[in-house]
């Protein structure tokens, strides 16, 4: 039986990999705001409930210590979610066309969020700090998406994050937010401003 399907060599396979590659790389160097705005908004968040705890801790104020140190957290986050909306309303881009590496980078961060919200619950109930497993999921999902895209600084964030995840472990209390606010800006700022001025974006 005859066909009129052409088999397709491995050049050109390899050329349309790249091709979406590329492409995933150009629409985050794109989107970088979105990338840097939580980089920066985790930054802020880990210092002020740094300081929150130590200020509540050196006075020996422990009432309702969780839920300022939260609130600490979420008063950032929720200002986030309101720039990112603002800018999405204000420069009213049309979506790009988004490649398979795009739809499995949204997919590979919805669920990464997902586990940050579950491990802080997990967290409370069994009284322990957060960073060390949040910074080692952080590390893995940036890892992939260096892998994804292949572009290193994003695979060394990955690897600076899990080297932080390990070595907080071993710092006490409060302590790991510093060792958390750190890893942000060499895991994520950096990697996120060396994408946005990227020069060699259509080069993998």
């Amino acid at each position: 039986m005859m066909t009129n399907e052409k088999t397709m060599t491995p050049e050109e396979s390899l050329q349309i990999i790249r091709k979406a590659i590329l492409h995933s790389r150009k629409n985050l160097r794109d989107g970088s705001f979105y990338y840097l705005l939580w980089g920066w908004v985790l930054l802020f968040a880990s210092i002020l409930c740094y300081l929150v705890l130590r200020y509540f801790l050196q006075r020996e104020m422990y009432e309702g210590l969780y839920w300022k140190a939260l609130i600490s957290w979420i008063i950032p986050i929720a200002i986030g979610f309101i720039i990112q909306w603002i800018y999405k309303v204000w420069s009213k881009k049309q979506d790009s066309v988004q490649s398979h590496i795009d739809r499995y980078l949204v997919y590979l961060w919805a669920a990464t969020g997902i586990i940050f919200a579950s491990m802080v619950a997990i967290c409370y109930i069994l009284n322990v700090y957060p960073e060390p497993f949040i910074l080692a999921v952080m590390g893995l999902s940036t890892f992939i998406s260096g892998i994804m895209i292949r572009f290193n600084p994003l695979l060394y964030g990955g690897v600076i994050f899990v080297l932080a995840a390990l070595v907080s472990a071993f710092v006490p209390g409060h302590n790991q937010l510093i060792v958390f606010a750190i890893s942000i800006v060499f895991g994520y700022l950096i990697p996120g401003y060396l994408l946005k001025m990227s020069k060699n974006a259509n080069h993998v």
